[in-house]
């Protein structure tokens, strides 16, 4: 009956607390839609505001600039005060946004215009007017569309009021800009008297409208009354009267410069009233706004106290009924609670799989094929799936994959399988990704062990635990029966509150080397290594003595020979009837298998494979874990041509007598540390060493590295390059890169890092090169020069090679300073395609070869090669066209050079080859590329009348290129 009381008790307290929580909810949300809107409506005020502020600067330039073309005196210096100020204001329309409306701004190139035809005389008092006039009338009726975008009437009002007064304003001004002129002249025209008759007409019925809008707020009206008493209004109004009534009369009596500073004091006052409206609107939303919070603010915490009262109220109710329980037997429950601490699961065997990325199992042990029952082929090739028990559910496999997979971390926890024969059997497992240095993920690891017996035992248990009084002696027996299987099977040992050893089975003893008699009434602590430290060993009882749970984890053993070993262990607090513990209980797993494997995989992750030396992974967390790192990075010079000559394998052979070298050199101090980073790179990283000392250690292995050295007979000089950073951790190795790369650019041994010798004038002379060659392609300055190429037989100018260059005003530019930039922003492109849209265009009437230098990236660009074969069939000059193909030792995709070389031989176009010779050229890709030409270095010929090895190098290409049948063509000649 008390449940069922309590039961509606909970229902009433919460349905009417769901209902005050939507309810509230709805009120929240509501008020953020209308804060939300008054914030744009307070957007909509500032930008009424700035055309406002626009206008009034217009209106005052228009009289000023009518009187200026009319000629009056001493007003260009207002006149230029008074444009700065419009310009300014101009600025803070673009500021605020206003350009991503649907509002023209071409009005500000248009004031611009008007200007400089004002200053040059070239419009007449009337045309100044008018474009001035039109300019404005186009921002009034802007500011009319502000006012239909606000929710708000009362809001609405007061811009509405302002577009009233702004028009007013404004044919006042057209009014002071008319006369202006008329004073000016002594005369005034037909038509300018209907204009000003016009404007005032205009004039008042706007102030009429203004007090109309704002009826709910007599005090704009009484404040304007006030200010057309003041004697500048009476004074204008009294003029404007005078010349609607007496016309040309009137003209005598007032002078210009009277007028326009008598009207301009006019419109500021109603200036004065606009910004007062603005002033008002911008208070009243904020006083709304504040409102709004302010409830909403009241709202939230009336919700917070409804939940917290009904949290109190839950807490009660659960409280309650969770003592309206009863109690068990007592002798049965004890039986209970000691018999579920003593169980666990027993690991006594090792079960590893491993599989690729795909969940392909790759390779087994046989325990693994022992306890599934099929044979190592019938696995290998097979998805786990295989041996998947179908009651194991599907969100443990889904936790598995994420973690190992997107998390790339260890996963642990238990599988139900099933053998080839049928049966159950249960693992504990432990899943760890394999990762290569970049972090991609090679394969997957599981190490596992039997726990079918802890399983079965455990079900068994939960069995017994439905048994009643009646046969509970049976069930004490059970237990003893149980807690000997358990002591038999598992490391067990037991302490007292003092952690002092009360107890250890025989597979302790074993383990630990100890017998029983050795360790009794010692402290627990004595098994514990020295890497356990005492900070970890006092968390772990500060965790059980607080708690009174069961702590599990992995601890760091000492035999008593000293040797360590690992175990899984778990410390479970006993605790009597009164909840009182009264001794511990240790069950441990040996896992000293599982940690040494994992160290050597660990191992093997920081260590590099040619060298044995530490990588860049053990680099990367050695300098987080420094206090005070520097460290130099040494690149080997010219390493690529070693490769290349005596093969990759020598080369090895010299990556690892280098290292050796450093390692060597610095071994003997404590505080430095080499690494092979990658390739040809090294690192040395020092902590806590002087700089001095850590410069002279550079400079030691440097000139050690320089030293003569010979590998299976081969004698060798190696130079290298170095660059050193004292910089932070953060910035450590990105600096001592740019060190380097300056160092190596340079040519010099080795640089120390600062912001002087930073990179940074590099990248800012890269930005200006950038541009200039972004300018030049738009500006068509991307031009051809084109260099003839003589016969050495006839001296007959046979063909030209097109050179390119920018043209910078006067100057010609060299692709010197522009073309690697180009390469690095893809402008590059641009430069070939004008290069070759001017040659052809240039030589499609003349009789003669040209060719075209195109990079190993034109050819592989399909966008080049498309325009290539228009071009070809748009002249059909192919036969003259000769593509000479440079930086050809870096071709790697053979097939997409050949395939363009075909496409172009189609149309009757040439193939040569630049600079052969040099860096990595051989006569292998000769034969692949069928060229008809062959450009031997001008490094080799400019020294072929001294340099024997020249001569034979050349003698050998020609005579090479004559048998494939190509034609060579000599750089640098200078005499027969």
């Amino acid at each position: 009956m008390k449940i069922d009381i309590k039961s509606k008790l909970f229902f009433l307290t919460i349905v009417p607390s769901l209902i005050i929580l939507f309810l509230s909810i709805g009120k929240i949300v509501h008020d953020l839609e209308s804060k939300k809107d008054l914030e744009q409506t307070r957007q909509h005020i500032l930008e009424a505001k700035t055309i406002s502020n626009i206008v009034h600067f217009m209106q005052i330039e228009r009289g000023l600039s009518t009187g200026f073309i009319a000629g009056e005196s001493n007003v260009e210096d207002l006149l230029l005060k008074i444009r700065r100020d419009l310009d300014t204001t101009l600025k803070d329309l673009k500021l605020i946004g206003y350009a991503k409306k649907n509002i023209d701004l071409s009005f500000i190139e248009s004031i611009k215009t008007t200007r400089e035809e004002i200053d040059s005389f070239n419009l007449s008092t009337s045309d100044v007017q008018k474009r001035y006039t039109h300019q404005i009338a186009t921002l009034l009726d802007f500011a009319k569309i502000i006012s239909t975008m606000m929710e708000e009437k009362s809001d609405r009002n007061y811009i509405q009021a302002y577009g009233f007064v702004s028009f007013a304003k404004e044919n006042l001004g057209q009014i002071r800009a008319l006369l202006q002129e008329t004073f000016v002249k002594n005369s005034l025209t037909q038509e300018n008297l209907i204009h000003v008759h016009r404007s005032f007409y205009i004039y008042n019925i706007a102030i009429n409208r203004f007090k109309q809008s704002l009826q709910e707020h007599p005090f704009y009206s009484d404040l304007y009354e006030k200010m057309i008493q003041e004697e500048s209004f009476k004074k204008i109004f009294e003029i404007i009267n005078s010349i609607l009534n007496t016309k040309e009369s009137a003209l005598l009596h007032v002078n210009p410069s009277s007028w326009f500073e008598l009207a301009t004091k006019s419109i500021n006052n109603l200036k004065e009233l606009e910004e007062r409206l603005f002033l008002d609107a911008q208070i009243s939303i904020d006083t709304k706004i504040k409102d709004i919070n302010q409830t909403i603010i009241l709202v939230s915490f009336l919700l917070f106290l409804l939940f917290s009262i009904l949290a109190l109220f839950m807490h009660t109710i659960v409280k309650n009924i969770l003592f309206s329980t009863h109690l068990l037997n007592e002798e049965f429950e004890n039986s209970l609670v000691l018999l579920d601490q003593y169980k666990s699961s027993v690991d006594d065997s090792f079960i590893v799989s491993k599989t690729d990325t795909n969940g392909i199992i790759r390779y087994v042990n046989d325990a693994f094929c022992k306890i599934s029952g099929y044979s190592r082929e019938e696995l290998i090739g097979s998805s786990h799936s295989i041996i998947r028990h179908p009651d194991m559910p599907k969100e443990t496999f889904e936790d598995l994959w994420h973690t190992i997979k997107v998390l790339k971390m260890s996963w642990s926890g238990d599988f139900k399988n099933l053998s080839k024969d049928g049966s159950t059997y249960w693992l504990k497992g432990f899943v760890k990704p394999i990762v290569d240095k970049n972090g991609n993920i090679v394969e997957y690891i599981a190490i596992k062990t039997d726990m079918t017996q802890q399983k079965e035992i455990m079900e068994y248990f939960e069995n017994q635990l439905k048994i009643t009084e009646r046969n509970f002696d049976d069930m004490i027996h059970i237990s003893k029966e149980y807690e000997n299987a358990i002591d038999n099977s598992t490391i067990l040992s037991r302490i007292d509150k003092n952690r002092n050893i009360i107890y250890i089975n025989d597979k302790f003893a074993k383990i630990s080397e100890y017998t029983i008699d050795e360790l009794k009434g010692k402290n627990h602590a004595v098994l514990l290594s020295p890497e356990t430290a005492q900070k970890q060993y006092e968390e772990i009882w500060n965790v059980l003595s607080s708690s009174q749970k069961a702590w599990h984890g992995v601890l760091e053993n000492r035999k008593k020979s000293g040797k360590l070993f690992w175990t899984d262990t778990s410390i479970l607090p006993i605790k009597n009837l009164e909840g009182n513990v009264i001794e511990y209980l240790l069950i441990r797993n040996d896992i000293t298998p599982i940690i040494e494997q994992k160290m050597e995989i660990e191992k093997i992750a920081y260590t590099d494979l040619l060298t044995g030396y530490a990588n860049r992974f053990d680099l990367h967390l050695d300098i987080e874990n420094a206090e005070s790192p520097y460290i130099a990075i040494f690149n080997l010079d010219n390493f690529r041509q070693i490769n290349d000559f005596y093969g990759h394998e020598f080369g090895n052979l010299v990556i690892i007598s280098i290292a050796n070298k450093i390692y060597n050199l610095i071994s003997q101090e404590k505080n430095l540390k080499f690494y092979r980073l990658q390739g040809d790179e090294f690192a040395v990283l020092a902590d806590n060493f002087y700089k001095e000392l850590f410069v002279l250690e550079v400079k030691k292995i440097i000139d050690s590295i320089k030293e003569k050295f010979s590998i299976q007979n081969k004698e060798l000089l190696i130079s290298c390059s170095s660059g050193v950073s004292f910089e932070d951790k953060e910035h450590l190795l990105s600096s001592a890169n740019m060190a380097l790369s300056t160092a190596r650019s340079k040519n010099i041994d080795f640089l120390v890092y600062n912001e002087s010798k930073s990179l940074n004038k590099v990248y800012e002379e890269n930005m200006y090169w950038t541009k200039k060659l972004s300018d030049a392609i738009k500006n068509n300055d991307i031009i051809s020069f084109y260099q003839p190429i003589v016969n050495n037989s006839n001296l007959a100018y046979e063909k030209y090679e097109c050179l390119v260059r920018m043209r910078d005003g006067e100057k010609i530019i060299s692709p010197f300073f522009f073309l690697e930039v180009g390469k690095k922003t893809r402008q590059y492109f641009s430069i070939t395609k004008a290069v070759i849209e001017q040659a052809f265009e240039k030589f499609k009437n003349i009789d003669a070869e040209f060719s075209v230098n195109l990079s190993i990236n034109d050819i592989l660009e399909p966008d080049i090669t498309e325009f290539i074969l228009k071009m070809l069939q748009k002249h059909d000059i192919g036969a003259k066209v000769v593509f000479e193909i440079v930086e050809s030792e870096y071709i790697v995709n053979f097939e997409g050079v050949i395939r363009f070389i075909n496409e172009v031989k189609k149309y009757g176009c040439k193939i040569a080859i630049d600079d052969f010779g040099t860096g990595y050229s051989n006569f292998a890709y000769l034969i692949k590329l069928k060229a008809d030409y062959l450009k031997i270095d001008g490094s080799l010929i400019k020294n072929i009348d001294t340099d024997k090895n020249a001569l034979l190098v050349v003698s050998t290409i020609v005579e090479f290129s004559k048998k494939l049948g190509m034609r060579t063509i000599a750089e640098f000649v200078e005499n027969e």
